[in-house]
């Protein structure tokens, strides 16, 4: 019979040797090392790649207190568990039945734990017997409240990870992959920014004036995007028409993250100097998680100014990340008191519970000048908002601009133009600060004719 190899890590000199001399006896098995300090150990597992691990929680670590050194066995256990999911890991200490480390502890697979502070009789014959469940079943009294806890634990570090991805950007495969370019100036001066474009209505017509925005940005020549939120219904697609700017080969940068593919140049779609990432409405996103949400928006941070739709979901659990690192949040409501005092208040608890409102511009559409002297304070009250909310007019000409997936600034005349390009620039300044924003305006009346002209 070959003899198994083990790899002795007691922390105590004396009970190494003890166990030593009993796992030789018999010739059963062979210690190929010994260590003494929690470190070593997981070098010394990759390099031996032994049957047996026997530990003692007392070996050397560098944590200063119990509950940190609980946290480090745990994130030992779990290297050592990347080289073998199959290595028997016996583990010594002195800790009570109902100690909830032990639960955790079955959860890495470990089937050998002597808890009373001592070697049991016939612990040999144990540890190189077959693993059996029966040894550990006094332990698992908690393992519901455990693995809700590995779960949460599992949950938080994602987001971490995640909320570094979409903060830092992320590199595709391929490099870049967004074609427009902006003047050399404007990488230098702009730092990149994301806001965020939500419904707090629904219908308000976040989208619509997010792209309005957004070209309007672009106008200023800032490199801009609108990236379509994964968790919202498909719409930019129809939105900008765009069958007209597809092909048969064209895939959504949503639905190759989502099959793991790559993402590749030709898959963002560019209009009036908009990079637009949009869903493709014949594919269906099941299962999509946050680790493709943070892919997705980190491979889009290649644009300096990137614009998050996601459509009436600013209370969905699944985008609280992409808030957190919005620059800007801007919300469309409309005056119609009875549907607002219906979603308000929900909306309102949940930027206070994410601290998010101190981030919130508000945008009312459909508005006019009664309105807005006679609602603004309070509109402002009701969201607890420091900014003043920016008014937009009724315009039928959204409704023809909707309907041929075309601008809307194409179907408006120069004084309409002149209208709301004053809002937008008031908005710019806000997002993206005064000083960049002054330095980035052209000649008042190239501005106007730009528009125009397109």
């Amino acid at each position: 019979m070959e003899r198994k190899e083990v790899i002795l890590a007691s922390g105590d000199e004396h009970l190494d040797e003890f166990i030593k001399d009993d796992l030789e006896k018999g010739e059963r098995a062979k210690v190929v090392a010994k260590v003494t300090t929690r470190r070593t150990l997981i070098n010394k597992v990759n390099e031996s790649a032994p049957q047996i691990v026997i530990i003692g929680e007392d070996l050397i670590g560098e944590s200063e207190n119990k509950e940190d050194s609980d946290e480090e066995w745990e994130a030992v256990i779990e290297e050592i568990r990347r080289f073998s999911y199959n290595l028997r890991i016996v583990f010594i200490c002195d800790r009570r039945i109902d100690d909830i480390f032990l639960t955790k502890l079955t959860t890495y697979n470990i089937t050998d734990i002597f808890h009373e502070g001592k070697l049991p009789e016939g612990y040999i014959n144990q540890i190189l017997g077959e693993p059996s469940y029966k040894y550990i079943e006094k332990f698992r009294g908690k393992i519901e409240s455990v693995s809700q806890t590995l779960k949460e634990k599992k949950r938080e570090e994602e987001e971490k990870q995640a909320e570094t991805i979409i903060q830092k950007g992320a590199i595709p495969q391929e490099g870049k992959v967004v074609e427009v370019e902006v003047p050399v100036y404007q990488q230098l001066i702009v730092k990149p920014k994301l806001f965020v474009f939500s419904s707090g209505i629904k219908g308000s017509g976040s989208s619509t004036i997010a792209k309005m925005f957004a070209e309007y940005l672009a106008n200023l020549q800032l490199q801009v995007g609108i990236l379509e939120s994964p968790y919202a219904e498909s719409t930019w697609f129809e939105q900008i028409n765009g069958e007209m700017h597809t092909d048969e080969s064209w895939k959504s940068w949503h639905e190759l993250i989502h099959s793991e593919q790559e993402i590749v140049k030709g898959m963002s779609i560019n209009l009036e100097g908009v990079t637009y990432i949009v869903q493709n409405p014949k594919t269906e996103l099941k299962k999509w998680d946050l680790m493709k949400s943070a892919y997705l928006v980190g491979y889009a941070r290649q644009i300096p100014i990137l614009i998050y739709d996601l459509s009436n979901g600013i209370t969905e659990e699944h985008e609280k990340l992409i808030l957190r690192q919005a620059d800007r949040i801007f919300i469309s409501t409309q005056f119609d008191p009875a549907r607002i005092k219906a979603s308000q208040h929900r909306v309102v608890r949940y930027l206070f519970d994410q601290k998010l409102n101190e981030k919130v511009i508000l945008l009312c559409n459909h508005s006019n000048d009664s309105l807005e002297k006679k609602y603004n304070k309070d509109l402002k009250e009701a969201y607890h908002v420091s900014e003043s909310p920016f008014h937009f007019p009724h315009l039928e000409e959204v409704k023809l601009a909707l309907m041929d997936g075309k601008s809307v600034w194409k179907y408006l005349d120069e004084e309409e133009v002149e209208g709301l390009y004053a809002i937008f620039s008031e908005m710019a300044k806000l997002a993206l600060g005064k000083e960049l924003f002054e330095k980035l305006q052209p000649k008042r009346k190239r501005k106007l004719l730009s528009f125009l002209k397109k």
